[in-house]
């Protein structure tokens, strides 16, 4: 066969492929565009409990309108994110949907490291220091600190805290949870955080009677390690319970005060 021949045929037959893939091509998009929604399939990025499938569900319902039925690429994926990340305990929404049918929406939740509880009043914080409120059947397994916690917010209140002492507070008794989960010790040792009229925090330790007041949420690595030397030199030297407070509050100070006084 010569050689013009063969180009000729190795060009028809180059031709009649990509014909065939443009109209394989066509074929595809035009199903793509008449396919419908036939399900929606919801996950979670975490294992947190806030949001539930039926949350998203019903959020979607009420928000969102009808999406059962509609086309897939009439769904506005980037408002179903949106919608969704509104949500105090929702961080990230992933929206996107595949070629059998189903809306996929996966949910990234908020990840609390302490909880407040001042009464019946209480809220979450991330380790931003936002935010956001408790949930009414699931409690995150995560520190507690209680009392008279300085930070008046409304139930539903979500953000970083409006009033600058109560958002110093906060990043306070963050950083020293941070400093805390550094040493195995402390981190086994503490077993209640206390929060007194004014923002002071009072540690209870375990094994210990005492109860040890650290004041405000600041320069908490000199207070701890001051408690450590009462711990190592000050108690040894004493009856056991012989202290009933001891105050480490005020700078390079140890106060100990007695239970009968």
């Amino acid at each position: 066969m010569k050689a013009a021949v063969k180009y000729s045929v190795a060009g028809a037959l180059v031709a009649l492929f990509c014909a065939g893939m443009f109209f394989l091509y066509r074929q595809v998009r035009q199903e793509q565009r008449e396919a419908v929604c036939g399900r929606l399939d919801v996950s979670f990025a975490d294992s947190l409990r806030f949001v539930s499938e039926q949350d998203v569900r019903e959020y979607l319902d009420a928000h969102y309108g009808t999406y059962i039925g509609e086309r897939l690429d009439s769904l506005q994926l980037a408002r179903i994110e949106q919608m969704l990340e509104t949500r105090s305990a929702v961080t990230r929404c992933q929206a996107w949907t595949s070629d059998d049918g189903v809306l996929h929406v996966e949910v990234a939740q908020r990840a609390p490291v302490l909880r407040f509880q001042d009464g019946n009043h209480g809220f979450y914080v991330d380790a931003e220091g936002f935010i956001f409120p408790l949930h009414p059947t699931y409690t995150a397994p995560v520190p507690v600190v209680d009392g008279a916690i300085p930070v008046k917010l409304p139930a539903d209140y979500k953000g970083q805290a409006d009033d600058p002492y109560a958002r110093t507070w906060i990043g306070g008794v963050l950083a020293m949870h941070r400093f805390i989960s550094t040493s195995r010790n402390w981190q086994r040792g503490i077993t209640h955080i206390k929060v007194r009229p004014g923002g002071d925090l009072v540690l209870s330790l375990r094994g210990r009677d005492e109860l040890f007041v650290v004041g405000q949420p600041e320069n908490i690595p000199d207070k701890l390690g001051r408690i450590d030397r009462y711990i190592g030199l000050i108690a040894p030297s004493k009856p056991e319970g012989y202290y009933k407070t001891v105050n480490v509050k005020y700078n390079q100070q140890i106060i100990c005060r007695q239970k009968d006084t």
